[in-house]
């Protein structure tokens, strides 16, 4: 796309989407010979300072691809004019918050694969040192690949003024699944006024300690494995679990 400061090698450049931070295009890899999403930041670079958190960010994000729920970063520099870009693998699919708002939205059974999914990849990238927080788990940031399993892309950069940390992660978590299992925000109604909620054995005591003013649920490793007995406890008639989703996959 003419007259866009690009990185050499990326060519045939068609907007995706466009937020706060930066405009993502599909962009043909010349080097690859593949589509990869390319991630331009709106915020150029101010000085050498920046230029090398943005490179140290750049090799934490390129390693948090091992995960296989974390969309791979392959690449990521600043233009020759300053504007920091990442190069990351393209996702046939959707987002989270395209799924949330189409006409088969997450049934529940779904809502709590896709969390257990997500908190296993922050608790991966929380176990790193140092920890890598998440920092702005919100449906539009999280890509469902074809087969329906949910990626985290787009880990905040340092660029970005937002906040991040593993227990803000958890929190957020807590209150995504709320919000796949109610179509509601947090707080919304009550979580044990809401029968969708209620009807899971174990689902409404666990909410309460991890979105909580003081919350009691202080890991994503122990999130995930609150969430997994949750799961196990479900009973025949709890909404939308077909018999194959009582047991942990």
């Amino acid at each position: 796309m003419a007259g866009i400061d690009t990185p050499a090698g990326y060519t045939r450049l068609e907007r995706m989407s466009t937020g706060p931070e930066g405009d993502v295009y599909q962009a043909w890899d010349e080097h690859a010979g593949r589509h990869v999403a390319l991630k331009l930041f709106h915020r150029y670079a101010g000085g050498r300072a920046e230029e090398a958190s943005f490179a140290a960010y750049c090799a934490v994000a390129v390693g948090l691809g091992r995960h296989p729920s974390i969309v791979p970063v392959r690449y990521g520099g600043i233009t020759a004019t300053g504007r920091p870009w990442l190069v990351l693998d393209l996702i046939e699919g959707g987002t989270l918050a395209e799924a949330m708002r189409g006409d088969s939205p997450p049934a529940p059974a779904d809502a709590l694969r896709i969390a257990i999914a997500l908190a296993d990849a922050m608790a991966w990238a929380h176990s790193l040192r140092p920890p890598v927080a998440y920092g702005r788990l919100r449906p539009d940031h999280i890509l469902l690949d074809p087969s329906g399993a949910p990626m985290l892309a787009d880990f905040v950069a340092p660029l970005v003024t937002t906040s991040a940390s593993p227990a803000a992660d958890v929190v957020a978590l807590g209150t995504l699944l709320f919000q796949m299992l109610t179509g509601n925000p947090w707080p919304g109604v009550p979580e044990r006024d809401d029968p969708l909620v209620a009807a899971w054995p174990g689902l409404t005591r666990l909410l309460d300690q991890v979105v909580a003013p003081i919350p009691q649920v202080g890991t994503m490793t122990e999130f995930a494995a609150r969430l997994r007995e949750v799961r196990a406890g479900l009973t025949a008639d709890a909404p939308g679990v077909p018999p194959e989703d009582h047991h942990d996959q």
